[in-house]
C-alpha cells in the first residue's frame, strides 16, 4: 500500500530534509493516529497519510480535490482565510464540521502548521467523541436544573460541591450561601436516627433511602424522600455522594387528608347497625366493618366459622347451595348493569330475620366490585308486627267501646230495675234469691264489657300492686271448673312475695285464657303448670325488645304439656279474632287479651314451644317493692240515700229513662226527663229557676253529654251535672271533672253508690 497519493515526492518545502530526517518524517507522516494532509493555499490536497486517506474517503487516482470539499461552507470559509495567511505560527481550530461518506457529519479539530512556499500541513483529529459526550454532559446539565427535585452533589466529607437550580427554589439558600457548607445544615433536628442510617449505609458502599424533614432558609420546614448513592472512581476511591431530594410536603398532605377521609368511610361503615362486606370483582372479602362482629355467625345467608378474612370468597360462607347460587347469580347480575339487589333472608330456628342489599362498588364510574350488606330486621319486624297488631287493636277497641256503650245501658236497666226490687221488704222470698242471680248475672256481663275495652283502651284506673303467688292460686282454683279428669294442675310459687302493679280483674283474666288454652291443647289429659319466681330480665330477651339487661322481674309461666304451637301459627296467636279452635268453640280474642295486658302492665311476654311436646308462656312483669293492695269499701245497708230537689235525667234509650226516673224517684227527688240534648236544653229554658241537678248519658246522638254539660256551665252555673258512661278515655274524664266542674258514673252503676253521689253534690252549696 502505498503512503502517498498524487506524487511519490515531498513537497518542495519538505524535499531538502536531509535523508534521515525525510525517514523520520515519512514514518510520522504515514504512522500518525491523526489524519495528515498537505495542502497549497488554494486548499488541494498534495498529500495525504493513510489516515486521512480512510477519513476522507480518498482514492489514489482521483482527480486532487480540495481539503474544502470536505469541510462544511461555514467551516470551508474559516480554513480558506487560515491557509491564506502568511503566518508562520500553527493555528488550531475547534469543532470543525466534516462532511464525509454519505454526508453524515463528523467533527474534528484542525491543526494547521504553515510549511515553505505557501503549503501547510493539515492535522485532522477525530473529535465526534468528545464532542458527543460534552453535547451529552450539556443535555444532562439541562436535564439537572430543569426537574423540580433538589439535586446537589457532595465531597466525602458531606460538603456541598454542586446543587442544581432547584435547590435554590425549594430550599430559599442560594448556590453561594450552600456550596462548601456541611449537607446537614439542611435538616431539622431530631432526625439524627435517619441520619445515622444513612451514614453507615454509605460507609458500606450501599445506596440509602428514607424519609427526612428539612428546614428552609425561612425556617419553615418540609418533608423530602431522599436518595444517597456514593461516587467513587475508577480504582475505588470515594470521591463523594450524589443526594437526590424530593419534596413530598403536598404528597403527604394528599395522604393525610387520604387517610382523614378513609377513616371517616370506615367509622360511618362501623357505626352503622349492619355487617358490611366490601368485595372485589371476584367476591373476595377487602374490608368487612366492626358491627359484623357483633353480629351472630349466622347471619343473612352467611355462616362464618370465626372472624371472616379478606382475601376469602364470599360465596363459601353461604352453606346453603341454593342461596349460594342465588347469591352468585345477584351479585354477577349487579357487576353486569350496576343495579341494586334486595332479598330478606330468615333463620327459623333462631327466629331472626335479615335483610340483604347488594350493591355495587364504584369509583370514577367504574365497577370495581361490591357492597354486600346485612341488616338485622328482627326487631323491625317486630315493631311492624306491634304496629299492625296495635291498629288491629285500635279497631277493635273502637267497637268495644260502642258494644260496651250499649250492652252497659241495656245492664243499667236490668240492674237497676233488680236492684230497685230487692229494695221492697215486702217483696215475696222465693224471688229474693232468683232477682239476686240475676243481679250477679249481669254484673258478670258488666265485666265482660269492660275485658272488652283491654284491647286497646286500658287504663291505670283499677291498677294495684299485687302479689303474683295469690293471682295464680285464685287463677288456678277457677280454672279447675274447667279441667278434664286427666289434667293435673301443680302450683310452683316464688319462695317470697311476687309483687306486680297490674288490674286484679285483668290478672286473672290473662291467666285464665292461658289455662284455658293450655287445657284445650291437652284434650287427652296432661300437666299445668303455673310457676312464679323473682328473676332478672335475660340478656337475649333484653336485646330482642330493647330493653336493659338486669332488673327484677316477676316471672309468671304458664306451662303445659299438650300439642304445642306450630310454626306457621305462632306469629299469629296475638291477631284478635285468629283462633286455630273448631268453629263454636273461641272467639280469638283471648291471646290478643293477654297480649294486651302484659304489654299495659310494662312486661314482655316470651313463648317456648315445642310440636308434641307442650307450650310454656313466660310473663316478666317489673317487680314493685311494696305491696298496695286496695280493699274496695261494701256498702251494706239496703236503702237507699234520700235526698230533696230537682233532677233532669237526659237519655236516649227508654229503658235507662225510666229507671232513672224510678230510682231517683224512690230516693225522693222531683224527676224530669228528656230524649236528646236538645230537648234538655228546651226544658231547662222553660224553667223559672234552674234545675238542681242533670244527670246525663254521654253518648247521645246529636248534642253530647260533653257538649250538654258544657253548655249548662254556661247558661245555669249553679246547675250541678252528672255524666254516666259506659266507657270514658282518661282525657275526657279529666276534662269533664277538671274543667267542667261534673261528676262521673261508671254505667253500669250501683243504685245505692249513685243516690250517696246525688245527695252529696245536692247538700254541698253552689259556688
Amino acid at each position: 500500500m502505498k503512503t502517498a497519493f498524487y506524487n511519490q515526492d515531498l513537497p518542495a518545502a519538505i524535499r531538502p530534509l536531509p535523508p534521515a530526517r525525510e525517514r523520520w518524517w515519512r514514518l510520522f507522516f504515514d504512522h500518525s493516529e491523526d489524519a495528515l494532509v498537505v495542502c497549497r493555499p488554494d486548499g488541494t490536497i498534495e498529500e495525504a497519510n493513510p489516515r486521512a486517506m480512510h477519513l476522507l474517503a480518498l482514492a489514489e487516482d482521483a482527480v486532487r480535490p480540495t481539503l474544502f470539499d470536505f469541510l462544511a461552507p461555514a467551516s470551508a470559509r474559516v480554513v480558506a482565510d487560515k491557509l491564506k495567511q502568511d503566518n508562520s505560527r500553527q493555528e488550531t481550530l475547534a469543532g470543525v464540521r466534516l462532511m464525509v461518506g454519505q454526508g453524515v457529519p463528523q467533527i474534528a479539530d484542525l491543526l494547521i502548521t504553515p510549511l515553505d512556499d505557501g503549503f501547510s500541513v493539515v492535522q485532522l483529529r477525530d473529535a465526534s467523541r468528545r464532542w458527543r459526550m460534552e453535547s451529552h454532559a450539556q443535555r444532562l446539565m439541562t436535564a439537572i436544573d430543569a426537574t423540580p427535585d433538589v439535586i446537589f452533589l457532595t465531597d466525602s466529607e458531606f460538603r456541598l460541591t454542586f446543587v442544581n437550580s432547584a435547590f435554590q427554589v425549594v430550599t430559599g439558600y442560594t448556590i453561594e450561601d450552600a456550596l462548601g457548607r456541611p449537607a446537614d445544615f439542611l435538616r431539622s433536628p431530631g432526625q439524627e436516627a435517619s441520619l445515622l442510617a444513612c451514614r453507615q449505609h454509605l460507609e458500606n458502599e450501599v445506596d440509602w433511602s428514607g424519609e427526612l424533614v428539612n428546614r428552609r432558609a425561612d425556617g419553615s420546614e418540609y418533608a423530602v424522600q431522599a436518595n444517597f448513592s456514593p461516587i467513587v472512581d475508577l480504582v475505588g476511591e470515594r470521591l463523594g455522594y450524589a443526594v437526590f431530594e424530593r419534596d413530598i410536603s403536598l404528597l403527604k398532605r394528599l395522604q393525610e387528608d387520604l387517610r382523614r377521609e378513609r377513616n371517616v368511610v370506615v367509622s360511618i361503615m362501623d357505626s352503622l347497625d349492619a355487617a358490611i362486606y366490601t368485595l372485589d370483582r371476584d367476591f373476595r372479602l377487602a374490608h368487612v366493618n366492626n358491627f359484623s362482629e357483633r353480629m351472630p355467625l349466622r347471619h343473612g345467608w352467611l355462616s362464618w366459622s370465626g372472624k371472616p378474612k379478606p382475601g376469602v370468597s364470599l360465596l363459601e360462607a353461604i352453606p346453603d347451595p341454593a342461596h349460594r347460587e342465588q347469591i352468585r347469580q345477584a351479585m354477577e347480575q349487579v357487576l353486569a348493569d350496576g343495579r341494586l339487589y334486595e332479598t330478606q333472608a330468615a333463620d327459623p330456628a333462631n327466629r331472626r330475620h335479615w335483610f340483604i342489599r347488594i350493591a355495587p362498588w364504584r369509583q370514577e364510574g367504574r365497577i370495581l366490585g361490591l357492597i354486600y350488606k346485612v341488616t338485622d330486621q328482627t326487631r323491625l319486624n317486630e315493631l311492624q308486627n306491634q304496629l299492625y297488631q296495635a291498629q288491629k287493636m285500635e279497631t277493635v277497641g273502637a267497637l268495644a267501646a260502642g258494644v260496651a256503650h250499649d250492652f252497659n245501658n241495656l245492664l243499667q236497666a236490668i240492674r237497676g230495675h233488680v236492684a230497685l226490687m230487692l229494695l221492697d221488704d215486702l217483696l215475696p222470698s222465693p224471688l229474693g234469691e232468683p232477682l239476686q242471680q240475676i243481679d250477679q248475672a249481669a254484673t258478670r256481663a258488666s265485666e265482660i264489657t269492660q275485658q272488652l275495652l283491654t284491647f286497646s283502651r286500658v287504663s291505670d284506673e283499677n291498677e294495684v300492686v299485687l302479689d303474683f303467688n295469690e293471682v295464680i292460686v285464685e287463677a288456678s282454683t277457677m280454672a279447675r271448673r274447667s279441667l278434664k279428669q286427666k289434667i293435673e294442675v301443680r302450683l310452683e310459687p316464688a319462695d317470697r312475695p311476687a309483687w306486680a302493679r297490674l288490674d286484679a280483674t285483668r290478672a286473672q283474666q290473662m291467666l285464665l285464657n292461658l289455662c284455658v288454652n293450655a287445657i284445650d291443647a291437652m284434650p287427652d289429659g296432661g300437666r299445668l303448670t303455673l310457676a312464679n319466681e323473682i328473676v332478672e330480665l335475660p340478656p337475649a330477651l333484653a336485646a330482642r325488645h330493647e330493653r336493659p339487661a338486669g332488673g327484677k322481674y316477676v316471672k309468671c309461666t304458664v306451662r303445659d304439656t299438650g300439642s304445642g304451637i306450630p310454626p306457621d301459627v305462632i306469629g299469629k296467636i296475638f291477631d284478635p279474632f285468629f283462633t286455630t279452635k273448631a268453629k263454636g268453640k273461641g272467639t280469638g280474642l283471648g291471646m290478643s287479651i293477654v297480649h294486651g295486658v302484659v304489654r299495659h302492665a310494662g312486661g314482655l311476654l316470651d313463648i317456648e314451644t315445642e310440636v308434641g311436646q307442650g307450650t310454656a308462656f313466660h310473663i316478666y312483669l317489673p317487680e314493685h317493692a311494696t305491696a298496695g293492695i286496695a280493699t274496695p269499701k261494701k256498702n251494706n245497708t239496703r236503702k237507699l240515700k234520700r235526698g230533696t230537689g230537682r233532677v233532669l235525667v237526659v237519655d236516649d234509650l227508654d229503658l235507662v229513662r225510666d229507671f232513672a226516673r224510678t230510682f231517683l224517684e224512690a230516693s225522693g227527688y222531683t224527676v224530669q226527663v228528656a230524649a236528646s240534648g236538645e230537648e234538655a236544653l228546651e226544658i231547662l229554658g222553660k224553667e223559672e229557676k234552674p234545675m238542681d241537678l242533670v244527670l246525663t248519658d254521654y253518648n247521645m246522638t246529636g248534642i253530647t253529654g260533653q257538649q250538654l254539660i258544657r253548655e249548662i256551665s254556661v247558661r245555669w252555673p249553679t246547675t250541678k251535672c252528672v255524666l254516666a258512661s259506659g266507657y270514658l278515655e282518661a282525657e275526657e274524664r279529666s276534662l269533664v271533672e277538671e274543667h267542667l266542674g261534673a261528676r262521673i258514673l261508671n254505667k253500669p252503676f250501683n243504685i245505692r253508690e249513685a243516690a250517696e253521689l246525688i245527695a252529696q253534690l245536692l247538700a254541698t252549696p253552689a259556688e
